[in-house]
């Protein structure tokens, strides 16, 4: 049976079949498993970081993104390489190529976005770029289960609570509380 007659839409081609998503999907519920923190990340972390940020612009590669920026802005100085110096924009590392999640950026202009700067700078400074993709991937107990990538344009103040509770927790290496605890707290 084709996929059409399936009722199946067809898989663009490069997208990963469906049951490979959910899987890696699921390996970003919280809490978040060490491999993708301290270790090697999986392919299926990769995967699941690309599908939790498809819905608010994506994610490119950095040289992609590095040249749609000079394009944009001829003669400002404005390189990828200096914003992610700077930490007005962050990344990942898979497979020796660094990958931009695109919510960072304006899509008319390709201007650096303030919220995401702003949440940025609250995470603790010593998580590497996998580690603040994750953490803007995932359901957070703070945002009511939401991700933060899904929050931050509607809600700022919120997102920006989330990412100092995870400070303060991360400062104390404490792990973050499930939903149930949370609403214990309450």
């Amino acid at each position: 049976m084709s996929t059409l007659q399936s009722g199946q839409p067809p898989l663009a081609a490069g997208n990963p079949h469906p049951a490979i998503v959910c899987n890696a999907l699921r390996d970003l519920a919280p809490p978040l498993r060490e491999s993708a923190i301290g270790g090697v990340p999986s392919g299926r972390h990769f995967i699941a970081l690309l599908e939790a940020f498809r819905a608010t612009g994506g994610t490119a590669p950095g040289e992609i993104v590095g040249r749609l920026l000079e394009e944009h802005h001829v003669g400002d100085d404005v390189s990828l390489a200096r914003l992610v110096y700077t930490g007005q924009v962050f990344g990942f590392e898979w497979r020796s190529s660094l990958w931009i999640p695109m919510f960072q950026f304006d899509v008319d202009d390709l201007s650096v976005r303030s919220g995401p700067q702003q949440v940025r700078a609250k995470l603790p400074t010593l998580w590497s770029g996998w580690r603040v993709a994750s953490w803007f991937a995932q359901t957070n107990v703070w945002l009511d289960g939401q991700r933060p990538v899904d929050v931050i344009a509607l809600n700022l103040e919120a997102t920006l609570r989330a990412a100092d509770a995870m400070r303060t927790l991360s400062a104390m290496r404490l792990p973050m509380p499930s939903p149930s605890q949370r609403a214990a707290q309450a």
